[in-house]
């Protein structure tokens, strides 16, 4: 204790010593020692005298000096070591850790009481603490939390328990806290912190005695922290006024706890607190604080008011004292605080001056002189800048000022004296006193302003200017009008719309009444003469009369911003009213220029536009008025009810820009109402006498409006036009002379309309009125055209410019301007142009062509002469729209003359560089295109290439026009062109933005509907450019893109209609639809539901999107068709025809019918194709064009199938003879175009001049074709078509067609040499082999020259290939790839198969197996893995310059910083397992995209890559069902072909003679019995046993039945050639060669020759002599006689005469039959046989049906389907790909899927009806749940649920109803990345539809898509009991229980397991129905073992 002493002297002396002196470092040094020794000893006595009060004194005592020595971390420190036993001297409990020097500030509380030397000591610690931490603490923020936490026993916490310290302790503990955080205040930073601590400041200071702070200056403190705070805008004013409220009710709430709060609570400090605080509160919307403070005013409004100075005085002291005060003002420095106290003299003195104004003489005029001077000095001072003056003075000039117009206005009100001397300063005053309280940013001055003005316009009452002349009353009024607008334009200039409405009120009104006063008293001459303040005051009334409907608008528009529309409606129609028509000649313009140029003559007329825009909306949409009181002609009535002549062109101008207004809204309800009113209006201003010519214009918007909304009758409409063309045809236009020139336009408009009038009548009869009306608008239209004059050459050089380069903007935005008129600007913005490049993206590739761009001069000079028009572009927009509409009708020519002549129209009104052309001549070029007419499409666009090219163009008619160039290139062959210009187009797109900010809604429509449009179009460009390249894929996505785009913009633009209410539903809202079935289109819905609205499509944009969107679903419905998908194309057909029929499109219709005709007619339903045919053909019968001559040859091409060539020769005929006559049409019309020369300096070739001459050459030539193949070689017409074949254009379809045709004439030559051919005959009825080794050389030259034109067929049918292979219809394919293996099989019978042919063969059998499922599979791949970031239709498709699809690029991911492009780089990214998988998936869609059909890439046997224990087996029949190949492929062997007849192979056995025909009819009778016996089950009960034997032995019959059937299909289709099947054993060449001379024997012994010594000796292929070797010796007579008579057959065909009936027959078989024992018993134990042999089975369409797995040959073996040998590479590949359980990869060649049976999900019964299945099953799922098993039993799944159990797990199991469609879409399947192994269980699960010509389709097939690797099916209906005991015997086949599922492990010993084809191979015997049932079940994919 003595050195906690000594340490507390020497801390007092250096404390003394600093006081005195300056203090000395080193003792500083030496006393800090002491401190920490001390504090050490402190601890040290706290050990030995713990709870000792006195050791925690002194610790207090030192901490106060080393606070005052500033030393405060020593302090700090020993702070920190008072803490805990400071607590424990009061508190029981130990106290809490303090982990920071914050935490010193709170001390817990106590319940108990504390003493009160405790006490002391606590809030001297508190104290100490404050301040050490205020000068050492850097987190001020944290601090500021530590001192506000409500939770924290602070100082202000403690509060009432140091209530009981004495009163000078307790202020002097809260003074010295309030000065410590003030002064920490004053250094803080930011301003919250700052604000805080000082509210925390006062709250301390709060808590003294009355007498320590007075309540003003507490409250004015508040109110001064406050508003330093929120001057500095440091936080959102949110924030800053939840926050001030927050801490003044904290505030409060301690003033109120003081014993003095009421009388602390007020004074006018207080009250401006609680304004102060209203405002926050009222900002943060705290409606309980603003109770709060309205409670606390009321008690502060007692308060007593300063009373009024002295009565007035004497005259004389009244002019001395306000000289005083004149001066008082002028030097308010030098009085100092005195000043206000003179000022409230002046006030006194200045109330005393009221008589002398009111009284004349010397003496009262001084006071009226003193008192103006003084006026004028507190207006100079109130009317000075804010720092000219102190506040102070302001406030009291201010005073002054408002006292002398009191005086004033008393002595103008009370004493008679008003003149120009007193309303003059009372009005300039308070117009000076408006402006000086007036305060755009305090709302509460407004008040005051517009008193004061009220006041002054109170004064200018009528009974107060008794004594004013008329001129100045009116001139006073108009400067009080002046000083509302003045204030209400600050208002309104600063957004205060709402305040500015009553000074514009008061403006508008006043200012009125001072026009109309001043212009009545402008006309008395002696007013004018008396008044002589009027002169040169005229300009200023002049400007108050053209502003004064300004001041109006500018109300209204503060009305409507306000919200209240009527208010807005009547100030707008006030604005209109007050117009000065007269002043700016608006009827005599009215007379002379149309309406869509009268309202932009001028601004004020512009301007007026936009009000009577604006009027007519409010009225019509928003106030909803009736229609006669929106019509102008309601807003002048005149007194006699008849308008003078002005007034008529006044009000009908106004009605016709009313009418307009409303286009745009006319989808609105009620507008089409009001719309009918204003014509009726109009038509009775302009009478049709004086003016025929409006009132014909009117007619016309009426017929345009009776279009729009459909209500007018056919009669109405025949009138209106009759009544239209009546008055334009007159000779004298009275009035509208003027109005003469645009009679043209109007007839043809007329025209044009009522065409589209007749076609919404939706009548037959009408669609002749359609083209007659169109016929004439192009004949008015042409005759509007002037002749032309000489014009410069635009391929001429000139040089008086140079060319304009390409300019592209760098980001162009088209806005259109916000404005209700209907009416789009033409102009765009386009930034300043750039340093061309070598090729920009408005620089396109032209076809063949040299383009020279003309200067400007030229162009200009294009145009021959100005035309006048009412309203060109909407003449031309109407143009368009009747061009689309005649074009979904079917009037090709029609449409191309109407255009041509707009084109023509355009070109001499505003030249070829315009808009307008470019945008026709794009419509042109694209009906062209539709044509087939590519290059003539090319050459019209290629001269509209300049004015592109030239960037004068709006940049989206540029790109559109690079859109359609491109396609129009891709058309015609120009691919690669046609990829450049894409990518220019896509280019130029990204640099625009079309600006959809502050348009109105309808042009907001519009611009989104055409960015839309324009992606479409991108679209089918880039399918056009795709399906050019011949990559089918791309193109049918781009076209299923530009199918969701257009539905977009139809849905978008459908907005435009009006809506009609829907009734009332009453559909239960919880009811759930139904799934579609398997048979639906997996996909959804895809067209729009407005789209079917026939409403929908009302204009020019509207029509272009149907016919858009009609030809988009048309394409896909060709494209899907072409590709084999039936469905999807039956689907897309199906939506054109509903989309067509709701928009009343006759030829699209009858497409879609000719289309869905010849699908049918593919698949097989002949009858119903042939009535879609005659429903089509009944649509166009009236048209000659290429519609009715493809319905004719899809008619003949029935005719045909139906072998009736008659008829069908005379059907081909007629649509050749239309196309010719359609054609021979277009040629005249080109040939008037001949006039214009192209911009192309190269002339056209001769190729394209024939291409254009041509009408639909792909077409024709089809119907050529067909025409051809009808005659068979027949007399002069077949060379006639022969050679016009040859002659066709020859683009890649029509060149197809032509090869094709060619080859097919050359088989057909080669099967008719075989019929002429005497050893050749038999050879297309006879069994053949590839390969056929031959020994000797060929002896017959008619082989010699078989063999040649076989040569050239085959190379024939090979180009064919190369053209259909990717893209050709899969009939196509199939038979192009079965011609070439025939073609094949002859050469190699004829002794010319090369090595290569096996192969060869055997991989064009599996090429035509499977084409769609190809082709399906790389669009499958491309959306397994789809990037959601990049799904944005809007996106434009891309590709690279040589057209190569590239992948949408991906949207950035918001809020990602730090983003990398490595895969492994994020968390959010694929797992690696995906990555790998999506790797694979890529790898198998780059060996699709990469096969080339060529002989030589196809040479590469594909089988090698195969185990060895694996046999691929092809079974495929010909179209014509007479021939079957089956193919074996196996590694390290050649194929082995078998080329097999159906019919005649054998002689003599009639009885078991089986077609194919017969074969399926009896397969498919027998499973239509099954299905219906399973059907009648459910019938059977379980009591009656007769009825159950009787259905029993009806399935046990239909079982032997197809027993016998499937033996009967091998021995008759198959015989001795049965052993294919046989998988082939490795026989030791010695027992083969003996073999072969054994069989040798046989034949030279048994056979007669006629020639006595052969040259030619039978020699079979080794592999085909094993093959045969292991044929049965205990096989039938029959099969042995197919393997003599196949090797007699090989004699006849190699020229070696055999007499084969001199041969025993029964001998031979006999020999046969023993060298086959011999052979047997050679070779038994002594042939290799691997181990586990599995044949995978290719079945082609024809043969998929049959279970081929339960014939004798195949029973009981491992065999598995698969759709073809790709497939089975593909799930080879998968294999490698998945890794064994370690991780470790599969190395080798694998033959097994690798399936973990732990990770199995099962589904049984979903449909709760098979409860039988269930309870045999249930218990055992339920149990396997403990091996890792998961699914649902009893109930469905759902979608995902079973689709995350295909994704996720290794083995599917489903015991159901069917495939399990009903609870899986097939798509979603197909897309799948990843497939487990499934078994399907459910009856047809397998079964894939007979889909004609088309491949078959079916579940089996979408789970290959997906990837999966084994698959288990029934092909047909089985009963559950039945199916059960065979899956049953699968599942134990495999150890399916829980105890081996538990133990399975992965690994490489494949010993002791079982194949799940073998377990399901071996399950067919374990039911009562082993063929019924046990046949049903078939394997897909490669086996998997357990």
């Amino acid at each position: 204790m003595r050195a906690v002493n000594a340490a507390s002297k020497s801390l007092s002396a250096l404390l003394e010593q600093r006081s005195k002196t300056k203090s000395d470092r080193a003792a500083a040094e030496s006393v800090t020692k002491q401190a920490i020794s001390a504090r050490k000893d402190l601890n040290v006595l706290r050990e030995l005298s713990p709870g000792d009060a006195d050791i925690e004194r002194a610790a207090s005592s030192m901490v106060g000096k080393l606070i005052n020595l500033e030393m405060y971390s020593v302090a700090s420190g020993t702070l920190q070591d008072m803490y805990a036993p400071l607590v424990s001297l009061y508190h029981p409990a130990p106290p809490p850790p303090t982990n920071s020097p914050l935490a010193l500030l709170a001390l817990p509380l106590h319940d108990e009481t504390v003493s009160d030397l405790h006490l002391t000591l606590l809030s001297t610690y508190l104290l100490h603490t404050l301040n050490v931490v205020s000068h050492t603490t850097t987190d001020l923020a944290a601090l500021v939390t530590a001192l506000h936490d409500s939770a924290s026993p602070t100082l202000l916490r403690w509060a009432p328990a140091f209530a009981r310290l004495p009163e000078k302790q307790q202020d002097h503990l809260y003074t010295q806290a309030y000065t410590i955080i003030s002064r920490l205040a004053s250094t803080a930073s930011p301003a919250a912190t700052a604000y805080s601590l000082r509210i925390f400041a006062l709250l301390c200071l709060a808590q003294t005695r009355p007498s320590v702070i007075a309540p003003n200056t507490f409250w004015q403190q508040a109110v001064k922290f406050t508003a330093m705070f929120a001057n500095t805008d440091s936080i959102s004013p949110n924030e800053e006024a939840r926050y001030v409220c927050d801490l003044f009710a904290r505030v409060l709430a301690r003033a109120e706890k003081r014993p003095d709060a009421s009388d602390f609570m007020a004074g006018a400090a207080f009250a401006r607190f609680c304004e102060y605080w209203s405002r926050f509160a009222k900002q943060a919307g705290d409606l309980h604080a603003l109770e709060r403070i309205g409670r606390l005013t009321q008690s502060t409004r007692g308060s007593a008011q300063p009373e009024e100075d002295l009565a007035a005085i004497e005259t004389s002291t009244l002019c001395t004292t306000l000289a005083r005060a004149l001066a008082v003002f002028d030097h308010w420095s030098e009085h100092g605080t005195e000043f206000v106290s003179k000022v409230h003299e002046t006030s006194a003195v200045v109330k005393g001056c009221t008589g002398s104004l009111a009284q004349s003489g010397s003496d009262h005029d001084r006071v009226k002189r003193g008192l103006e001077r003084l006026r004028r000095a507190v207006v100079k001072i109130t009317e000075s800048a804010d720092d000219t003056f102190p506040a102070e003075v302001k406030t009291c000039a201010k005073e002054v000022l408002e006292k002398i117009i009191d005086v004033l206005s008393e002595a103008i009100t009370e004493r008679n004296a008003g003149s120009s001397s007193t309303f003059t300063p009372a009005l300039e005053g308070l117009f000076t006193l408006a402006r000086a309280s007036f305060f755009v940013n305090k709302p509460d001055t407004y008040t005051i302003a517009h008193a004061y003005l009220s006041r002054a316009a109170s004064l200018i009452s009528p009974e107060r200017t008794l004594s004013l002349s008329p001129t100045m009353t009116a001139n006073y009024t108009r400067c009080v009008a002046s000083a509302y607008h003045f204030i209400a334009g600050q208002l309104y200039q600063s957004g205060r719309y709402d305040h500015a409405v009553r000074f514009l009120e008061e403006s508008s009104r006043l200012g009125q009444q001072a026009l109309e006063s001043y212009q009545i008293a402008k006309k008395t001459a002696h007013s004018m003469e008396v008044d002589g303040e009027t002169k040169g005051k005229e300009e200023a009334w002049a400007q108050l009369e053209e502003q004064l409907w300004r001041r109006w608008e500018l109300l209204g528009v503060c009305q409507a911003k306000t919200g209240d529309r009527k208010l807005a409606y009547d100030a707008f129609l006030k604005s209109i009213k007050t117009f000065p028509y007269t002043l700016h000649s608006f009827a005599k313009a009215a007379r002379t220029t149309p309406p869509s140029l009268l309202f932009e003559s001028a601004p004020a007329l512009k301007q007026l536009g936009g009000l009577v825009d604006r009027v007519t909306y409010i009225a019509a949409c928003e106030l909803l008025r009736p229609p006669s009181s929106v019509s102008a002609l309601s807003w002048f009535p005149s007194g006699n009810g008849e308008l003078n002549q002005d007034g008529k062109c006044i009000v009908g101008a106004l009605l016709e820009r009313q009418i307009s207004s409303l286009e745009e809204s006319r989808w609105k309800q009620g507008v089409r109402d009001v719309m009918q009113v204003l014509l009726d209006d109009a038509l009775l201003v302009y009478d049709g006498e004086e003016r025929p010519v409006r009132h014909a214009r009117v007619l016309l918007k009426k017929l345009e409006l009776g279009y729009q909304s459909g209500s007018q009758v056919s009669a109405d409409v025949e009138r209106a036009g009759e009544d239209a063309k009546t008055l334009l045809s007159r000779q004298d236009f009275a009035l509208d002379a003027s109005f003469a020139r645009f009679c043209p336009e109007f007839l043809a408009s007329i025209h044009l309309w009522l065409a589209v009038h007749a076609h919404r009548t939706r009548d037959a009869a009408c669609s002749p009125a359609v083209i007659s009306h169109a016929e004439e608008a192009c004949k008015v239209i042409r005759s509007m055209v002037p002749i032309p004059v000489p014009r410069l050459s635009m391929s001429r050089k000139v040089s008086i410019a140079e060319p304009a380069p390409v300019r592209r903007p760098t980001r162009t935005t088209r806005t259109t301007k916000a404005a209700p008129k209907a009416k789009a600007p033409t102009t765009r913005a386009r930034a300043p142009p750039v340093t061309p490049k070598k090729r920009r993206a408005l620089d396109p590739v032209l076809l063949n062509a040299a383009v020279n761009t003309p200067p400007r001069a030229a162009q200009a000079a294009a145009v021959t002469g100005k035309m006048d028009f009412d309203d060109f572009a909407k003449f031309i927009r109407l143009i368009r729209m009747v061009s689309h509409l005649i074009g979904l009708v079917g009037h090709v020519l029609v449409r191309v003359q109407l255009l041509n002549a707009a084109r023509k129209l355009s070109e001499r009104h505003i030249g070829v560089a315009s808009e307008v052309y470019v945008s026709l001549s794009i419509d042109t070029a694209h009906e062209h295109i539709k044509l087939g007419r590519a290059e003539k499409a090319v050459s019209i666009l290629a001269h509209v290439c300049p004015a592109v090219r030239n960037g004068s163009l709006p940049q989206d008619v540029a790109i559109l026009f690079l859109l359609r160039y491109s396609e129009a290139l891709a058309a015609a062959g120009e691919v690669l062109k046609a990829s450049v210009t894409y990518c220019d187009a896509v280019a130029a797109a990204s640099d625009f933005v079309a600006e959809e900010k502050g348009l109105p809604t309808a042009q907001r429509i519009r611009v989104r509907a055409a960015l839309l449009e324009r992606a479409a179009e991108a679209a089918l460009s880039y399918a056009s450019i795709q399906d050019a390249r011949d990559d089918p894929t791309s193109s049918i996505e781009g076209l299923l893109q530009a199918l969701r785009l257009w539905n977009r913009a139809i849905d978008t633009i459908s907005r435009l209609q009006p809506t009609t209410p829907k009734p009332p539903a009453d559909d239960n809202p919880f009811a759930v639809t139904p799934k579609q079935g398997e048979d639906a289109h997996p996909e959804t819905k895809v067209l729009s539901p407005r789209a079917s609205r026939a409403d929908a499509f009302l204009d020019s944009s509207s029509w272009r999107l149907a016919e858009g969107l009609l030809s988009t679903l048309l394409s896909l419905s060709q494209a899907y068709a072409a590709r084999g998908s039936a469905r999807e194309a039956e689907f897309f057909v199906q939506q054109t025809k509903d989309l067509a029929q709701a928009v009343h499109a006759p030829v699209m219709i009858s497409r879609a019918l000719a289309q869905q005709g010849e699908l049918q007619i593919q698949l097989g339903q002949l009858q119903e194709g042939h009535q879609a045919l005659m429903d089509a053909a009944e649509l166009v019968m009236h048209l000659k064009g290429p519609d009715a001559a493809e319905v004719r040859r899809l008619q003949g091409r029935y005719s045909q199938l139906q072998a009736d060539s008659k008829g069908a020769k005379q059907l081909f005929e007629e649509a050749t003879s239309l196309l010719d006559e359609l054609g021979s049409m277009f040629a005249t019309l080109d040939g008037g175009n001949t006039a214009r020369k192209s911009l192309i300096v190269s002339p056209r070739s001769l190729n394209a001049q024939m291409s254009d001459s041509v009408l639909a050459p792909m077409m024709l030539a089809r119907v050529l074709r067909h025409q051809i193949s009808l005659l068979h070689e027949v007399g002069e017409e077949y060379a006639n078509l022969l050679e016009r074949f040859a002659k066709l254009p020859h683009n890649a379809d029509a060149k197809a067609e032509e090869i094709a045709l060619r080859a097919k004439l050359t088989l057909d030559e080669v099967y008719s040499r075989f019929r002429a051919d005497m050893f050749l005959s038999s050879l297309a009825e006879s069994a053949m082999t590839i390969p056929m080794g031959m020994s000797g050389e060929m002896v017959s030259s008619a082989s010699q020259d078989m063999l040649e034109t076989l040569a050239t067929a085959e190379k024939l049918f090979w180009e064919h290939m190369s053209y259909i292979a990717r893209r050709g219809h899969v009939s196509s394919v199939r038979e192009a790839a079965v011609c070439l293996t025939l073609i094949r099989t002859f050469r190699t019978s004829l002794g010319r198969g090369d090595k290569h042919t096996p192969v060869l063969a055997a991989q064009l059998l599996d090429t035509s197996t499977v084409t769609t499922l190809r082709r399906e599979m790389l669009e499958v791949i491309r959306h397994k893995f789809l990037n959601m970031d990049s799904m944005d239709d809007l996106q434009w498709p891309l590709m690279t310059p040589n057209g190569s699809p590239l992948p949408p690029p991906s949207k950035p991911k918001r809020g990602n910083r730090f983003s990398s492009s490595s895969l492994l780089d994020s968390d959010d990214d694929e797992p690696i397992d995906d990555v790998d998988l999506k790797a694979y998936w890529e790898s198998v869609a780059k060996r699709y995209e990469d096969q080339c059909f060529d002989s030589q890439r196809m040479s590469v046997s594909q089988a090698d890559s195969l185990p060895p224990n694996w046999t691929v087996v092809n079974v495929s029949v010909t179209e014509d069902r007479h021939t079957m190949f089956v193919t074996r492929q196996k590694a390290g062997k050649k194929p082995l072909i078998f080329c097999l007849p159906l019919k005649g192979r054998r002689e003599g056995q009639e009885d078991e003679y089986l077609t194919y025909e017969d074969a399926i009819r009896e397969l498919q009778e027998t499973i239509r019995l099954s299905h219906e016996s399973t059907r009648q089950a459910v019938d059977v009960k379980k009591d009656d046993k007769a009825a159950r034997t009787a259905w029993w032995k009806t399935r046990a019959d239909l079982d032997t039945r197809l027993r016998e059937l499937l033996a009967d299909i091998e021995f008759c289709w198959l015989g001795a050639f049965k052993t294919i099947f046989t998988p082939s054993h490795d026989v030791p060449s010695e027992d083969l060669a003996a073999l072969r001379s054994r069989l040798d024997n046989v034949f030279q012994g048994s056979l007669v020759f006629q020639d006595k010594k052969p040259k030619t000796r039978i020699g079979l292929d080794d592999g085909l002599l094993e093959c045969f070797s292991t044929l049965s010796p205990s096989c039938r007579d029959e099969e042995l006689e197919d393997l003599v008579y196949f090797i007699l057959d090989l004699y006849q065909f190699h020229g070696v005469p055999v007499a084969i009936s001199e041969v025993d027959m029964d001998q031979v078989v006999v020999e046969l039959r023993t060298a086959l024992e011999e052979h047997s018993a050679r070779i038994k134990g002594r042939a290799f046989q691997a181990d586990d042999d599995h044949i995978f089975l290719v079945l082609d369409k024809n043969v998929q049906g049959i279970p081929w797995e339960s014939l004798p040959i195949l029973r009981g073996k491992s065999v598995s389907r698969i759709p073809s040998m790709d497939f089975l590479l593909d799930r080879l590949e998968f294999s490698h790909w998945r890794k064994w359980e370690d991780g470790s990869p599969q190395d080798g060649l694998v033959d097994r899927a690798a399936v973990d049976p732990r990770r199995t999900y099962f589904v049984l019964n979903p449909s709760g009806d098979l409860k039988g299945t269930e309870g045999r099953f249930a218990d055992w799922l339920k149990g396997m749940k403990s091996a890792g098993w998961d699914g649902v039993i009893g109930r469905p799944p759902s979608e995902q649920q079973l689709l995350d159990a295909l994704t996720n797990r290794d083995l599917v199991i489903y015991f159901g109803h069917g495939g399990a469609e009903q609870y899986a879409r097939s798509h979603k399947i197909r897309n799948l990345p990843r497939c487990a192994a499934t078994m399907l269980w459910g009856c047809s699960s397998g079964n894939l539809k007979y889909m004609g010509d088309f491949d078959r389709t079916g579940t089996p097939y979408h789970y290959m898509l997906a990837g999966c690797p084994t698959l288990v099916v029934n092909l047909w209906d089985v009963t559950d009991r039945e199916i059960d005991k065979v899956s049953q015997a699968v599942f134990d086949d495999l150890h399916l229980t829980a105890d081996p599922v538990k133990q399975w492990r992965a690994d490489r010993d494949h010993t002791g397991k079982t194949s799940i084809v073998k377990a399901v191979a071996r399950a067919r015997d374990s039911c009562k129905l082993k063929y019924l049932t046990g046949a049903a079940p078939v394997v897909y994919g490669i086996p998997f073992y357990l």
